[in-house]
């Protein structure tokens, strides 16, 4: 009898066994399947993300140049109006440059212009003087005729 009760008890660990091993090849299956699938997902993402860094770069290229137009040729074109203004004597351009910040070089036929961040010219407390001279600190200096 002990023999008997033996067989059926590794019978039904070997049962148990089966039903385990069943449930982990199916879960193992399962994860596959979806594994799969992410990676597919992730396969068709690729090609529209690599288009936006694409993209991204050409933007940040126009602002780069943008940026360097503007820091070259900006100050370049206030300082040839205000020598325009100061030679002809134009109040009225003299008027509207002294409106956005822009002065007079603190040396003669020298602009010495520059612009704030973000383009826009100012020349207060603490901001680049337009048109000013800058000394051997950096800071501005106001300049006059």
């Amino acid at each position: 009898m002990k023999i008997s009760h033996i067989s059926a008890g590794l019978g039904a660990v070997a049962a148990a066994l089966c039903c385990r091993y069943y449930f982990a090849v199916a879960e193992n299956a399962k994860t596959r399947v979806e594994a799969f699938e992410f990676q597919q997902l992730a396969e068709s993402i690729q090609p529209q993300l690599v288009a936006k860094r694409q993209q991204l770069q050409a933007q940040q290229e126009k602002l780069n140049k943008g940026s360097a137009i503007s820091q070259t040729v900006g100050p370049a074109v206030l300082g040839d109006i205000r020598s325009a203004a100061d030679k002809g004597n134009n109040a009225k351009l003299k008027e509207l440059l002294a409106k956005y910040g822009v002065r007079e070089s603190g040396v003669a036929g020298t602009p010495g212009v520059t612009s704030a961040p973000g383009g826009a010219a100012s020349g207060g407390v603490g901001k680049p003087a337009v048109g000013g001279e800058t000394g051997p600190t950096g800071a501005s200096k106001k300049g006059g005729n």
